[in-house]
């Protein structure tokens, strides 16, 4: 369903000229990179290669928080429909997709992110603060604390602060889309005829997101950083 709102809502605004459309992708359109130990900080671009899905290491987080290949992929689909359509009817319908980081509901506070990526009033029914392992066998509770802290630092990463999520969609509603071909760089190139993708996260310390084309295109410089 949330690919087929996507498709419909892009053809309605190319047909009825819609000056611009923001598409609120997802991180987990790159996720495949978070268990990668050869791409360090600011390696992750937004026209790397897509790695969809961002899969817990601990099984029991996983079988709680699920498996984000599906969502990814259509969020990726999304991104390339935008793309497509930008080309065609770029002159009038512009498209900007933001690879969103990390929020939460409500305060969105860097202390209640957890490896599940959840607050404590967010979590699931029987799931432990911490995505943890129930503890029958000490080395597979010990193993998978250590798997939860793995990811959690992953999660504070990737953290966008409210404030700069909001600072992300007022400039994507303002920013100027190159009407000619963009300078984006590989395949995957990110800026192109009446389309600009960026990642959309917070300065967060070490993290492996580049935001180098998010402040180039969004004019926004990020000051919030999970891990200070």
């Amino acid at each position: 369903q949330s690919m087929g709102h996507t498709f419909y809502i892009f053809q309605m605004a190319v047909l009825c000229k819609v000056r611009r459309v923001i598409l609120a992708s997802s991180n987990h359109v790159m996720g495949g990179y978070k268990d990668i130990s050869t791409h360090g900080p600011a390696s992750v671009h937004p026209h790397s290669d897509p790695m969809v899905g961002t899969l817990p290491l601990n099984p029991q987080t996983l079988a709680l928080s699920g498996d984000a290949r599906a969502y990814a992929a259509a969020k990726l689909a999304g991104e390339r429909l935008a793309m497509t359509l930008a080309e065609l009817h770029g002159d009038t319908t512009s498209f900007v997709v933001l690879r969103i980081g990390w929020c939460q509901p409500g305060e969105n506070l860097p202390a209640t992110l957890t490896a599940a990526g959840s607050p404590p009033e967010f979590l699931l029914d029987g799931e432990e603060e911490g995505g943890g392992a129930n503890g029958e066998e000490d080395n597979a509770k010990k193993q998978g604390e250590e798997d939860d802290k793995k990811d959690e630092l992953w999660f504070k990463r990737m953290w966008l602060s409210n404030r700069d999520f909001l600072s992300y969609f007022d400039a994507a509603l303002r920013l100027e889309v190159p009407t000619t071909e963009g300078d984006g760089e590989g395949p995957h190139r990110n800026v192109r005829r009446g389309f600009v993708l960026v990642n959309a996260m917070s300065k967060n310390k070490d993290a492996k997101w580049n935001l180098d084309q998010t402040e180039k295109w969004l004019g926004v410089v990020s000051t919030d950083d999970s891990l200070a």
